[in-house]
């Protein structure tokens, strides 16, 4: 059976179960709902009814009885612990040379001015989500993807539609994508990786995405993903700031989300969250867990970026071994922690990546989590 077939019929299934879990669930907890029972007409008599009185008090109603119902896994969700770890050491590689700028920091302008007050809609990047990376010569069933994103009950795609090394591609995907992930009720958000060398040629690729139409539409909001030296990013508060200045005011009340890495102790001294807060109205750390508990990840990463702006969770459906991280993907049950902790830790939305690697457990796990 086809994998998005055996996808769409396991959703039913749950949608079908979840209709009571919706009824009785709120804000992440299972609450019983009042149950309304009949009884019988009170029969004819002639005695008088006595006035209410501190001596005639009416008899409190019985409490409702719990409605019991079942999910996935358990609501909420115990810690997660993953299995198969520490994962094997791996060679020392080459030493470490940060590369130089096509245009260093000291050269470049203030950033550019932009209005005090916005309003921006964070419906798009509300609830539950799945990235996608393509590359100018990928291929993308948009009628595929669009219908395992909806049956799992998806908010909203993410689609990587350029980078600084391979320029801008993203027209082709996003003409086919946009219009029929907005007939199906799911929003776009277009992603683009700029390691700012030169944030002018960065911002202007930005621009294309954002200011384009596709298929007679627009997308529903951009998100540049700002990673570290380390992944060739020339992250320098200054540098940030002046990029996003640039596409802050070329996207209006268009989402911008800044996808970030997971504010750890260490990225917390180093990297420029409180510089890019300004510009962008959703932060979405990369919490990426592999031999750690995720639940506790996502908890500490909400805590440490809501003070700055709302925060989208960027979760794990992918095999960290190659990147020298735990082999395997992420088991349901760990994508289940993850999104419930996140959620009640008081995160907007949350999404996996990717989903080239994602498979029925995990599509299975984030389509039966009921983010409401």
């Amino acid at each position: 059976m086809r994998l998005d077939r055996w996808i769409a019929l396991a959703a039913v299934g749950v949608l079908t179960s979840g209709v009571a879990v919706a009824a009785t669930t709120q804000s992440g907890q299972n609450t019983p709902a009042r149950a309304v029972r009949a009884g019988p007409a009170p029969a004819a008599t002639t005695t008088p009814t006595p006035r209410a009185t501190h001596a005639t008090r009416p008899k409190p109603k019985p409490a409702p009885k719990p409605v019991h119902t079942s999910t996935l896994y358990a609501i909420p969700a115990p810690p997660a612990y993953p299995t198969g770890c520490p994962p094997r050491p791996r060679p020392p590689g080459p030493p470490f040379h940060p590369p130089t700028p096509a245009i260093a920091t000291a050269d470049l302008p203030a950033p550019v001015g932009v209005p005090r007050s916005r309003h921006v809609d964070l419906r798009a990047v509300s609830g539950k989500g799945m990235w996608l990376t393509t590359w100018p010569d990928s291929t993308l069933d948009a009628g595929k993807v669009v219908r395992q994103a909806k049956a799992a009950g998806l908010r909203q795609l993410w689609i990587r539609t350029g980078g600084t090394k391979q320029g801008w591609y993203g027209r082709k995907f996003l003409d086919v994508l946009v219009p029929r992930a907005h007939q199906s009720g799911l929003a776009v958000i277009a992603w683009d990786f700029p390691t700012l060398s030169d944030p002018v040629a960065d911002a202007k690729r930005a621009e294309l995405a954002i200011t384009g139409t596709f298929g007679g539409r627009h997308i529903d909001g951009f998100s540049p993903d700002i990673e570290t030296i380390y992944e060739g990013t020339f992250n320098a508060a200054p540098r940030v700031a002046f990029y996003l200045s640039l596409i802050r005011r070329a996207a209006g009340n268009l989402p911008i989300v800044a996808t970030v890495m997971r504010p750890s102790s260490n990225q917390l001294v180093t990297y420029p969250y409180r510089a890019e807060a300004p510009y962008v109205d959703v932060f979405a750390p990369m919490v990426y867990w592999s031999c750690h508990e995720p639940g506790q990840l996502a908890i500490e990463s909400v805590r440490a970026l809501a003070k700055l702006r709302p925060v989208h969770l960027v979760g794990q459906s992918y095999d960290m071994g190659p990147d020298g991280g735990r082999r395997g993907l992420p088991t349901a049950r760990e994508i289940w922690r993850f999104l419930d902790a996140g959620k009640r830790a008081g995160a907007i939305g949350a999404s996996l990546y990717v989903y080239s690697q994602t498979r029925v457990p995990q599509w299975t796990a984030l389509g039966a989590y009921p983010w409401r």
